[in-house]
């Protein structure tokens, strides 16, 4: 069977990856250029019916609300995790939601430094 520290985790494990998985796929099909041109042609079609900035705009608020989420998930995760190691019970490993997280994070600032990096360029 499976101990209350999996079962507690189970969810919140899986929106982990989910949500930051998914934000890589996002970046990659941003970056990748046979990807990019799928995206551009997309946003073409969305353009003809004038709806190229709410996708636009909902795009934007999903990276930033999700990245703040999966973070509160992460840490929600690693207080219940230090509740459990406290009250004795064997706990799991949060170490693959925390690389997911970290690197995510890690990309997401790089990709702000080199867009002001640019900026600053003129």
């Amino acid at each position: 069977m499976h101990s209350p520290a999996e079962q507690t985790f189970s969810g919140s494990r899986k929106a982990v990856r989910v949500i930051t998985l998914f934000n890589f796929f996002i970046f990659v099909l941003f970056l990748a250029p046979p990807a990019h041109r799928w995206v551009d042609r997309g946003f073409l079609a969305v353009r003809s019916i004038h709806f190229e900035e709410p996708v636009g705009l909902s795009l934007q608020i999903w990276l930033v609300v999700s990245t703040l989420g999966a973070t509160a998930l992460l840490v929600r995760m690693f207080w219940q995790k230090r509740r459990i190691i406290a009250a004795g019970t064997p706990s799991v490993s949060l170490g693959l939601e925390a690389t997911l997280v970290t690197a995510w994070l890690a990309v997401v600032i790089a990709a702000c430094v080199y867009g002001f990096i640019l900026g600053m360029g003129g």
